[in-house]
């Protein structure tokens, strides 16, 4: 006996199946954030190792940079035995972990100011700084990345290639130097220096912080177009998406349902980077700026070798990195079902 289901029944049961996959790709992330906390940790502890002992063996006495070439051996020794910095490395970093994990960050040795509050003052500038760079660059790379694709092979499609390869090619601080000549110096529509508040008014923090921004945004830019490029080539050459067109999508509903899910899959996990990267403070782009980041006071704190500040500053950088590497998997697991995570992997 044949069994023979109406359309109505096939759509029922589709629906059903793709209810029941969202269910198993939702259940999926509990497991996944549980397993990244635990990593965490164990990742951090292994850079906070790393950092202490480069710090350690740098050329340079902390001692020295603080008093100046004309301190004696004396000055400089009590100096480096006040300040905690003499005795076994194993003996200083487990008194730092312990007191940085119980909150007490300690004392930077050329700001005399607590790390804590150095750290998270500047960290709340980056984070600002990284957001708007990161909304600036991810719409224009997809655009730039759709209109290539979709012009393939065309002047359009060769013009930015050959345009985002050039950009790809000039150093950061280059870019930054080249926007501050032409919109500073030149044509005085923005500031040089980035060094204001941002509880100041908003029109000139949003002067300050368009030049940096953009040089951060531009950094990326060209990867990401290529990215998105390939991947809407790719989607556009797919066998679902000739089915789909064979059965009559069009529109709105073709190019998000079919299109653009699936051209950005490739780049969640690269935007997942680039993420970190922002929001844990460029230190080139805040430094060449003079923008008040955490990546311009992690680059002073290397150089006097202010090992509590640059530890300090090392994890909380690594915490945000992390934490945006988890929201990638995330957001792979949830937009695609080819992904799956394994509690055991």
């Amino acid at each position: 006996m044949t069994v023979s289901l109406s359309s109505s029944d096939t759509a029922s049961a589709n629906a059903r199946r793709g209810l029941a996959v969202l269910r198993s790709r939702h259940s999926q992330v509990p497991r996944l954030i549980g397993q990244r906390l635990l990593q965490v940790p164990i990742v951090l502890l292994v850079v906070s190792v790393l950092v202490f002992w480069l710090i350690k063996i740098v050329p340079g006495d902390p001692g020295r940079n603080a008093l100046g070439q004309y301190a004696t051996s004396e000055q400089v020794q009590a100096w480096n035995e006040a300040h905690g910095l003499t005795g076994p490395i194993i003996e200083r970093y487990f008194s730092w972990l312990v007191g940085f994990v119980t909150g007490d960050w300690g004392t930077s040795l050329i700001y005399a100011a607590p790390v804590r509050d150095l750290v998270l003052g500047r960290l709340g500038n980056s984070l600002f700084l990284g957001a708007v760079a990161f909304v600036i660059l991810v719409p224009v790379a997809f655009a730039l990345g759709a209109i290539q694709a979709r012009r393939e092979g065309s002047r359009t499609d060769r013009a930015l290639t050959i345009g985002l390869m050039s950009l790809a090619s000039v150093p950061e601080f280059v870019v930054g130097v080249l926007l501050l000549i032409v919109f500073s110096l030149t044509l005085r529509w923005f500031p040089i220096q980035s060094s204001i508040s941002l509880d100041g008014d908003p029109g000139e923090v949003l002067r300050a912080l368009v030049l940096p921004a953009v040089t951060l945004a531009l950094g990326y830019l060209s990867v990401l177009a290529r990215m998105t490029r390939t991947g809407v080539l790719d989607t556009l050459d797919s066998q679902y998406y000739r089915t789909a067109v064979i059965k009559g999508l069009h529109g709105p509903r073709l190019l998000v349902g079919h299109v653009a899910r699936n051209a950005v899959i490739p780049t969640v996990s690269l935007l997942g980077i680039y993420l970190g990267s922002l929001l844990g403070g460029s230190a080139i782009v805040e430094t060449l700026f003079g923008y008040p980041g955490l990546g311009a006071l992690l680059v002073t704190a290397t150089v006097e070798k202010d090992i509590f500040l640059l530890e300090s500053g090392v994890m909380v950088t690594g915490v945000i990195s992390l934490l945006a590497l988890l929201l990638t998997d995330i957001a792979l697991l949830l937009i695609d079902p080819r992904v799956r995570f394994d509690e055991g992997e």
